[in-house]
């Protein structure tokens, strides 16, 4: 890992800090906070969620509100701009509530290395505790127990149709 990416994994844990704590009191929920390089800038995204569904209204107050509490309590000097959006319909899947909420759904998920044969898993997830994950691997319909410390990626993975 370079010291670019160290660096850039160390600022979204304080980045992370900062956001969470902002909207600790608001209704809306941090699903992942993400800061990056993308070309010649840095870019502080963050996915929120709410029990109605996201609106724009949401996505301008925590910007609002994450931009002012950035301006007291500013982590870095170089520049960056902040995205807020809503997580989609592709949502990361990052703590065992996110899992636990989304049971029974068509998802996905990466791991870090080669595991069961494999290191991605699409499917319905089945089961989760606070070890690993259930999925029912579409590749083979086997059920497969992925362990959470193994797990680089997941999110949903629905169906779309169009027609």
């Amino acid at each position: 890992m370079t010291d670019k990416q160290t660096n850039g994994k160390s600022k979204t844990k304080q980045f992370d800090s900062i956001v969470r704590d902002t909207l600790a009191n608001t209704d809306l929920e941090v699903v992942l906070t993400e800061y990056k390089r993308e070309g010649q800038e840095w870019v502080l995204r963050v996915f929120i969620d709410h029990p109605d569904g996201v609106t724009l209204d949401h996505c301008g107050q925590a910007t609002h509100l994450v931009a002012d509490a950035l301006e007291e309590n500013d982590p870095i000097a170089t520049a960056y701009r902040i995205e807020v959006s809503s997580p989609g319909v592709d949502r990361p899947l990052v703590k065992l509530a996110d899992f636990e909420r989304f049971l029974s759904e068509r998802v996905f998920v990466k791991t870090h290395k080669a595991f069961e044969g494999s290191k991605k898993f699409t499917g319905t997830l089945l089961a989760c505790s606070a070890e690993s994950v259930r999925v029912l691997n579409e590749h083979d319909q086997k059920e497969v127990d992925i362990p959470f410390e193994l797990i680089s990626k997941a999110t949903l993975k629905p169906i779309l149709n169009f027609s």
